[in-house]
């Protein structure tokens, strides 16, 4: 991979959320619960949760942005540990009694803990995806791995998905394009979640939804990845100690 690419790419993070105007700011906590918990939202990213497995074969789990714990109901309960900020989203949930810990960061979690590191559609909304990357596989066992779901953002078939569905319910019950919040919450696309994932780890499997299988014309993907490669990582803190000094004397 070549260091000036990546390293123009880690250079863009920790990333800033698009701007919000104050109306949808006011409707925006509801309308995130209320998408969680719509059927037509269920239905759409049902994939992203059928593509994460191994269920039986795993003792310890850590979903990331586990939000209304959705995902459970695809488990076998085992011990799941979970990292959502927002607790809001999850402390009526019916799924709470099987959840282990939970953490609002993953730097809170034990180290060298996982079997496997799992989310459905989380890691778009990331605005530190290296340093998530670099994290996590500290918190990894040994032959652990992630498996995460993701939308084809910057992609045709996505970008039609959200405005048919989120998109225009969104504008018929709120009279605000949802745009708005697009740009607030996915602020990574596929393929800068595909390199810097290519990045941090050596062996990485991608697989794509309907309808036609590919990141052009699929909604959303799975990227299952592990080994993490640790001369890259080492590279990555020398990339952010330079980014850090360069942004140290910009500022003086």
């Amino acid at each position: 991979m070549n260091y000036k690419t990546i390293l123009n790419l880690i250079k863009k993070y920790p990333k800033k959320r698009g701007f919000l105007p104050n109306p949808v700011k006011k409707i925006f906590n509801k309308h995130y619960l209320d998408n969680r918990q719509n059927f037509l939202s269920q239905l759409s990213e049902s994939w992203l949760h059928f593509s994460i497995d191994d269920r039986k074969k795993i003792n310890k789990t850590l979903e990331v942005g586990a939000g209304t714990l959705n995902h459970l109901k695809y488990e076998i309960k085992k011990h799941y540990d979970i990292i959502e900020p927002k607790s809001f989203l999850f402390i009526n949930s019916k799924y709470i009694k099987f959840i282990n810990n939970s953490f609002k960061d993953i730097k809170l979690t034990p180290n060298n803990n996982y079997d496997r590191i799992i989310s459905c559609a989380v890691l778009e909304h990331i605005i530190d995806l290296p340093d998530y990357l670099y994290t996590s596989s500290l918190k990894l066992k040994k032959k652990g791995y992630q498996q995460h779901s993701i939308p084809c953002e910057g992609y045709p078939m996505w970008d039609i998905l959200w405005f048919l569905f989120s998109g225009m319910l969104f504008k018929l019950k709120y009279g605000y394009s949802f745009k708005y919040i697009q740009k607030h919450e996915h602020v990574n696309n596929f393929d800068e979640i595909k390199t810097l994932i290519s990045f941090f780890y050596k062996e990485v499997k991608v697989s794509f939804s309907y309808p036609f299988y590919n990141k052009y014309l699929s909604f959303y993907a799975n990227i299952k990845f592990s080994k993490p490669n640790k001369k890259n990582i080492r590279l990555y803190k020398i990339m952010k100690k330079q980014i850090l000094i360069q942004q140290s004397v910009k500022t003086k």
